[in-house]
């Protein structure tokens, strides 16, 4: 069998035996490309897992470090009066943009990811977490799925198992939970038509992840997402019954997601911009495809963002505040990031409070102290939140249950228990700060413990009790440093990625979420200097968590990783902002140029030629 007729064989059309669309089909192991078999050539035994990821740790690695050199490359050039042809430096972007792109999903490998593309995990906490939300809200999940098992006909094993108490976010046994005792406390919220739809899409996940897999699903700290995000994932669950073929399509909502966020910083900063981000964001080992590839709607906040980043460059001033604010809305820390708008317009008034600038009739005034641009942020800020959050109190809130209240259902489980509650992936200055060599995940997690990790989990949070005074001290720095930097700025999308030391600051998120810094690339497109750091950095991360150099314990893994980030965010302040100085803060405040250093005194003529 040759190579093209292997190639042929997997773009043609499936068969009424495959399911979902022919791209699922091509990417799911369906077919003779990616299967193993005596009559395909040697080189296929490189596709498989081993071989394989081996390769993608090699490009992920060699895409950011030669990335890097590329770019020291044209600023050496540029330096030195030499002129990179700008059709070489376009073509060269829109490769390692490819290239970049393709290796965050490991170039739709089947055998090193999920058999069928889509992530059973994700699905069973997101699609069945919204599609039966008024049912089960946050603390049900796992309790009805127990019990519907059990109704199923698998008591007798369903009662050996542990389980994730949501109420107290702990591990249990599931006998000494409540609902095991009492079934009602689930099934009274279904209607009897709903309780059987459930019980078949509990079923379908029981058959195709049996095992260890699917016993740990409910071990793990239920649904999550805010109102505003049930409402669409309600939409779109409530569209089909869990099998393999819809799986596919929901998964590829955010394959399209992925595109289109592409799409946003080719058209709002160039290829080569575009390149920098992309290549960070596919290389990066602290969000990559493992966590949430294959999910359902997981990248709509992320989408969200990097359009609010982009529609801001263009001068879009209301659409990107509507975007920014539904992307707080789907995940809540996005809103950090309308801290550094905040900051530049608090800026901007205090100037005219202060009686600095004036109108254009020369005379000095309080009128507009707001400019338009702000203005429309504002407002489009407004109505996202005026259209989205009612919308989606109507339709997540359950008919006939005046105890169900979606907003303070989702502060109390989210806001205030989970996020709360220490995580061995958890990325952020808490993070850092609370991690010390005793407190580690391989000297307190018992197993011995329903939960093993309950002892470290309130070892940290202990210790981020003792240390709030130097938290607050450090946060307090970087909030000035983040107003230093904006002092002058007269473009708002630089907000946005200047912002990112305050994400990493008042958040202690999850790793996957630091997917976020891809708009830092937005900062390279003015300052230039700071593109071979934000792909080393990229490339570093890849390299700390290859298995000869890496950290077997994970929260070694993902504190050594926020140092990293952490690290970058902070260089992006001090490479766009200028050297604090009460000469320059003066002349800011008084309306004037910034100062300019003063020329080296020579004490002796330089040397003639000769010499």
């Amino acid at each position: 069998m040759t190579l093209a007729s292997l190639l042929a064989d997997a773009l043609s059309a499936p068969t009424p035996d495959d399911h979902g669309p022919w791209l699922f089909w091509l990417i799911s192991g369906k077919n003779k490309f990616w299967q193993t078999g005596a009559d395909l050539p040697e080189w296929h035994k490189y596709l498989q897992k081993d071989q394989f990821e081996g390769f993608l740790r090699a490009v992920r690695i060699s895409l950011s470090m030669v990335g890097a050199a590329l770019l020291m490359y044209k600023m050496r050039a540029a330096k030195l009066g030499q002129v990179v042809p700008r059709k070489w430096q376009r073509n060269i972007a829109i490769l390692f943009t490819v290239l970049g792109f393709g290796v965050y999903f490991d170039y739709f490998n089947p055998n090193t990811r999920y058999s069928e593309y889509y992530h059973r995990h994700e699905f069973y906490h997101y699609y069945l977490g919204s599609k039966f939300f008024q049912e089960v809200g946050y603390k049900r999940l796992y309790e009805c799925t127990a019990i519907a098992e059990i109704e199923l006909g698998r008591g007798a094993n369903v009662r050996k198992r542990d389980i994730r108490d949501l109420r107290v976010n702990l591990i249990k046994p599931i006998v000494d939970t409540e609902v095991v005792k009492d079934p009602k406390h689930c099934t009274a919220h279904f209607s009897k038509e709903r309780w059987e739809a459930f019980k078949k899409d509990v079923d379908w996940f029981y058959k195709s992840a049996a095992g260890n897999y699917w016993e740990n699903m409910i071990k793990d700290h239920g649904y999550n997402p805010p109102p505003v995000w049930t409402m669409t994932g309600k939409f779109f669950a409530n569209l089909g019954t869990a099998d393999d073929a819809f799986f596919k399509y929901l998964a590829s909502i955010d394959i399209g997601l992925h595109l289109g966020a592409v799409g946003l910083l080719v058209w709002a900063f160039g290829w080569e911009t575009a390149a920098v981000g992309v290549v960070f964001w596919g290389t990066n080992r602290a969000a990559d495809f493992y966590w949430t590839g294959g999910a359902f709607l997981r990248q709509d906040w992320w989408f969200f963002l990097v359009a609010a980043l982009c529609l801001t460059k263009k001068k879009y001033f209301f659409l990107a505040g509507f975007a920014l604010m539904w992307s707080a809305l789907l995940r809540i820390f996005p809103g950090i990031f309308f801290g550094g708008w905040a900051i530049a317009i608090l800026l901007h008034l205090a100037l005219r409070l202060r009686g600095v600038r004036k109108a254009e009739n020369g005379k000095e005034g309080f009128v507009n102290l707001l400019e338009p641009r702000h203005w429309r942020l504002i407002g489009g800020a407004v109505l996202a939140i005026a259209v989205l959050v009612p919308t989606s109190m109507v339709v997540t809130k359950s008919p006939g249950d005046a105890m169900h209240q979606p907003y303070v259902d989702f502060y109390n489980h989210t806001l205030k228990t989970l996020q709360n509650t220490a995580l061995t992936n958890h990325m952020g200055l808490e993070s850092v700060m609370v991690h010390n060599w005793e407190g580690r995940m391989r000297f307190l997690r018992n197993d011995n413990q329903d939960d093993p990790f309950e002892g470290w989990k309130a070892n940290r949070s202990n210790r981020f009790k003792e240390m709030k005074p130097i938290y607050l001290a450090i946060l307090a720095g970087v909030l000035g440093w983040v107003a230093w930097s904006l002092r002058r700025t007269k473009h708002l999308w630089v907000c946005i990625p200047l912002s990112l030391p305050l994400v990493c600051t008042l958040s202690n998120m999850t790793c996957y979420y630091y997917s976020l810094f891809i708009t830092l690339c937005a900062l390279v497109h003015v300052r230039k200097e700071l593109g071979p750091p934000m792909l080393m950095t990229s490339g570093v991360s890849a390299f700390m968590l290859w298995s000869p150099t890496g950290y077997y314990w994970v929260d070694d893994r993902f504190v050594a990783q926020a140092y990293l980030f952490i690290g970058l965010s902070l260089m992006g302040l001090w490479i766009y902002s200028r050297p604090f100085s009460l000469q320059r803060l003066k002349a800011w405040w008084d309306g004037k140029p910034e100062p300019r250093p003063r020329p080296p005194v020579l004490t002796s003529a330089p040397p003639s030629p000769a010499e």
